[in-house]
């Protein structure tokens, strides 16, 4: 209701602020059901706000002002895309420790399976685990699967 009120009023207020027969002055109050209503003239009984009328032209608005607006333009954006790269960032590293949880998970399911495990060694010869070495590598995978499957 609020909101609706408010893009009511923004353009009745606007139109009278600029209408030159709206000079003498331009009010605000609320009726009873708690509605904020602009006029002209002020109701009788009622409280009213005498608001400020007068425009400034654009030519007397200051150089500065224009200036100061396009800077906070400017580092709105800037704010936005660095909020826009980070976010991209943390989606591309979610995704590679999603990749590498899917590895060790894998590694670790082969390493728990029965049968002979082996490496292959730089001549391409295989070099078969002994019990020792399948343990070391049966928890260093289990170390990447807590450290990338969170």
């Amino acid at each position: 209701m609020v909101t609706r009120l408010c893009w009511t009023a923004v353009p009745i207020v606007l139109v009278l602020l600029a209408d030159p027969a709206g000079a003498e002055g331009v009010y605000k109050w609320v009726d009873a059901q708690g509605r904020t209503h602009f006029g002209s003239t002020p109701p009788p009984g009622q409280k009213t706000e005498r608001l400020n009328s007068q425009t400034a032209t654009p030519e007397a608005a200051p150089a500065q002002g224009n200036r100061s607006w396009q800077e906070q333009l400017d580092l709105s954006n800037q704010r936005r895309q660095q909020a826009r790269e980070k976010e991209q960032a943390s989606a591309k590293a979610d995704q590679e420790n999603q990749q590498r949880c899917i590895a060790a998970r894998s590694a670790l399911d082969s390493l728990e399976r029965g049968g002979a495990r082996y490496r292959v060694n730089e001549q391409g010869e295989r070099d078969y685990l002994d019990d020792s070495q399948r343990q070391a590598a049966r928890d260093a995978a289990s170390q990447r699967v807590a450290t990338y499957c969170r």
